[in-house]
């Protein structure tokens, strides 16, 4: 593969691993895209399909701008790294070889469910995700990715009803790592922790893999009460990833325990579709950690010398932090960029000891007098020694003359 575009700096003859394993959650939700131009007419959500293949979508990409591209600038990070030479790998429902912006980007991947391949996606989940972490310019020019130069690595975890298990996402971790992965997203979970899919993670993890996961987005089953706990995202080793919307606030509540570690735009991504030129719109906590995984692939493009604990770090050191917000949103120029991007959090984390400034007690009244007595009688004494010593003076230079 070709160097990391602005850096220069990975190791000859050494292999990057970066997958970032972007699985389609299965309750991707589309959402309308932010306001377009008067002529354009706004991309349809990507269906839900229960009944054969996702078709084309009828609206082309044209020059619109989505607000999470607008919102996370990554072309402002695209001089120094375009995520060159990195792997993201994507768990899902497969993704699309002809898919319109990733033309040249896709591995033949792997199915876990059924064997085979898993370059075709019949779905569009994971065709959306991969277009949001490394997609190129489309026909109408829009770049839908955070790093466009990064190759995806598609693995489907789903099976044909739909459905995904424990032991569907460990295997598929296990392929993204075989495969060459160094970050690993999944656009799912699942509610019950399972000692296969932990086992996974630490094998991932051990390998120098980067772990991405989505935070459940779904509705609680009890009224008042945050949703279920998604795996893999509650383990400690992975990045769990939840959405904002455009007003900045989180985009769905969040568990007590096995909340984000990080926030990301979950609302209004405009992705390609699974087949043709067309572009649909989709939301969730699955399309913020297909963020957060583009981003995490523009660091490791860049610094090839940090390991996946390192990266996930520097992710967090780096995310913007609102006053009264514990968890950031993911910053990707910061990400790269900074110099020492443990600087703010030390500034955030420790309390500061405020400088104290010594004030002089108030004085005391009898010994403001006292000492003002003592001046006037010095300055008086001093007084009456000079007059004397000048009346000596003139009786010296004037003596008393006898009368003639």
């Amino acid at each position: 593969m070709p160097s990391s575009t602005g850096s220069g700096r990975r190791m000859p003859g050494r292999r990057r691993r970066s997958v970032a394993v972007a699985g389609a959650a299965l309750g991707l939700v589309a959402l309308g895209a932010p306001p377009a131009a008067a002529d354009q007419p706004d991309p349809p959500t990507l269906p839900a399909a229960t009944v054969g293949c996702v078709g084309p979508s009828p609206v082309p990409a044209g020059d619109r701008i989505s607000w999470p591209l607008a919102r996370l600038a990554p072309q402002q990070v695209w001089p120094l790294s375009r995520g060159s030479e990195v792997v993201v790998a994507v768990l899902d429902s497969g993704v699309s070889g002809a898919t319109s912006g990733l033309t040249g980007a896709v591995l033949p991947g792997r199915d876990v469910v059924s064997g085979g391949r898993a370059r075709a996606d019949c779905l569009g989940r994971g065709s959306a995700l991969a277009g949001i972490v490394a997609g190129r310019d489309g026909p109408g020019g829009t770049v839908f990715g955070m790093a466009p130069e990064a190759t995806v690595l598609p693995v489907r975890v789903i099976d044909g009803q739909r459905r995904v298990t424990p032991k569907a996402l460990a295997d598929g971790i296990d392929a993204a790592v075989t495969g060459g992965a160094d970050v690993v997203v999944l656009g799912t979970g699942v509610p019950a922790d399972s000692p296969a899919l932990r086992a996974a993670v630490t094998r991932a993890t051990r390998a120098d893999v980067l772990v991405v996961a989505p935070v459940n987005d779904r509705p609680s089953t009890v009224a008042g009460q945050p949703p279920q706990v998604w795996f893999p995202s509650a383990y400690p080793q992975v990045l769990a990833v939840g959405g904002i919307g455009v007003d900045g606030r989180a985009s769905q509540p969040a568990a007590k325990e096995g909340g984000p570690d990080l926030l990301a735009p979950g609302v209004g991504a405009v992705v390609p579709g699974p087949v043709g030129s067309g572009v649909y719109t989709v939301d969730g906590s699955a399309v913020a950690a297909a963020y957060a995984a583009g981003a995490a692939a523009l660091v490791r493009a860049y610094h090839p010398d940090l390991d996946a604990g390192r990266v996930r770090d520097r992710l967090l050191a780096t995310a913007e932090h609102p006053p009264g917000v514990p968890v950031g949103t993911v910053d990707p120029y910061s990400a790269v960029a900074a110099i020492d991007p443990e600087a703010g959090a030390r500034i955030v984390r420790q309390g500061v000891t405020p400088v104290v400034v010594p004030v002089a007690a108030p004085p005391d009244a009898a010994r403001t007098r006292a000492r003002l007595v003592t001046a006037g009688i010095v300055a008086l004494t001093l007084l009456v020694a000079a007059l004397h010593t000048v009346r000596r003076g003139r009786r010296r230079n004037h003596p008393d003359r006898s009368p003639s």
